[in-house]
């Protein structure tokens, strides 16, 4: 069997859900699936293989499944190699999977509509926040992924945080009323803030559920409400640190080189990209932010094929699009936004 004829698999997961892809070298996408959190920091052993099951499961029960083993599995996200690999064997009978970092996955996700750009930072705000990225002689260098107590500035767990730290604040007027003392309850099914005392603290809010209030933060700040705009506007900066700290440990201030914003937190949109935008180029003027066109799986996916022997050539990316549109859980952004990657700017139609 060749390249063309065989099947790949990549596979992505995070603090929130794990998502997987198959395809044929084609580009042809037979199946997707999707499961739950991995990383190791906040889920057991026991849940990061069940959710890894589920999605690669799902996937490659949709996919047929193919007469053979895949040729080739890629996976990305927090845990170590040993439990995906162990799965991915009991579901589908693959022997070769290698990893790929959480960064080089979104970056492979991009790099076929780059262009001329060549290096780079990647800045993960998902439930958890992090960046990597590599400068033109091949060095590589991250920061952030500290985790809830350490770090993880920007991401949608601390800006959960930050919206129930608000609540707290005008609830007991230490700072002027805010729309996210009547917008939380809602979302959480409380009649008053303080019932975010036993909620918090006897029952255990987790750490999706904080930052599943993300978007309701997003939702007030649309609304005009200055206390959820200045959380994004101050979650904006630290995702722009993480970002600055990787391009000045790689000496990549005043280069050329593209910066790939991704994860949950960045469909906030301009409430969180100008801010951003504005603080990475004030370090790094030359930039380019550029959101990503699909998410790290479909980097992971790719990373296979090429490792597969398969030339991704326009054909083979064309046909791979083809199939994504209708496998959302591929998509990072709406299919309504153009991407610029020559400017860096995102164009709605």
């Amino acid at each position: 069997m060749n390249a063309a004829q065989d099947c790949f698999l990549g596979i992505d997961g995070g603090g929130t859900k794990t998502v997987c892809l198959v395809a044929q070298g084609t580009g042809q996408v037979l199946g997707a699936g999707l499961g739950g959190p991995i990383n190791l920091n906040f889920v057991s052993e026991e849940m990061a293989r069940e959710s890894i099951a589920l999605a690669v499961g799902n996937a490659w029960r949709a996919a047929g499944p193919p007469i053979s083993p895949p040729a080739v599995v890629a996976t990305s996200g927090p845990m170590p190699a040993a439990i995906p690999q162990e799965v991915i064997r009991r579901e589908t009978g693959g022997e070769r999977i290698i990893g790929v970092g959480e960064g080089e996955a979104a970056w492979e996700a991009m790099r076929p509509w780059l262009g001329d750009l060549d290096c780079g930072a990647m800045v993960d705000a998902g439930t958890g926040s992090l960046a990597e990225g590599f400068n033109r002689q091949g060095a590589r260098a991250g920061a952030g992924g500290w985790g809830t107590i350490l770090g993880d500035e920007g991401s949608g767990y601390w800006i959960g945080l930050e919206a129930l730290r608000a609540v707290a604040r005008a609830e007991d007027g230490r700072e002027p009323p805010t729309r996210l003392q009547e917008a939380i309850c809602q979302a959480l099914q409380i009649k008053n803030p303080r019932e975010l005392i036993p909620l918090v603290y006897q029952r255990g809010m987790g750490r999706r559920e904080v930052a599943a209030l993300c978007p309701v933060v997003a939702e007030v700040a649309r609304q005009g409400d200055t206390r959820a705009q200045a959380i994004l506007t101050e979650a904006a900066q630290e995702l722009a640190l993480v970002a600055t700290a990787v391009m000045r440990k790689l000496g990549m201030e005043e280069e050329e080189c593209a910066v790939i914003p991704f994860g949950s937190v960045f469909k906030a949109g301009d409430l969180i990209l100008v801010p951003f935008r504005e603080a990475v180029q004030n370090v790094a003027p030359r930039a380019k932010i550029i959101l990503p066109r699909y998410a790290p799986v479909v980097g992971t996916l790719l990373v296979a094929m090429r490792k597969g022997g398969v030339r991704v050539d326009d054909r083979v990316l064309a046909r791979l699009e083809e199939g994504l549109r209708s496998q959302p859980l591929a998509l990072a952004w709406g299919s309504n936004t153009r991407h610029n990657a020559a400017s860096g700017r995102n164009q709605t139609e």
